[in-house]
């Protein structure tokens, strides 16, 4: 009971036990600081990449939207798939 009574008034060991307590939360817990951090980077990431995304979504909504259009559809199988009607010749300049 002396050695209780001793500890509780020692200020270094006090300091000591915080330091201790400290470092298990910070670098040796489970869900520790460093852990944290590196999860938040990964949320930050994925994040972007959901915008990307969303973003490439609402473009090739309005691609599909369009292509219900005739005159766009012939187009954009002129323009990227190269086609033609027959009878016709294409001279590609570069």
């Amino acid at each position: 009971m002396e050695f209780v009574g001793k500890f509780f008034k020692d200020r270094r060991l006090w300091l000591i036990s915080i330091v201790v307590f400290g470092l298990l939360i910070v670098v040796f817990d489970k869900n520790n600081l460093i852990e944290a951090w590196r999860l938040k980077q990964k949320i930050n990431a994925l994040e972007v990449q959901e915008t990307y995304y969303r973003q490439k979504i609402a473009e090739d909504s309005t691609v599909l939207e369009n292509l219900k259009n005739d005159r766009y559809l012939e187009q954009y199988a002129r323009e990227h798939y190269l086609m033609k009607r027959k009878e016709e010749t294409i001279y590609l300049v570069r």
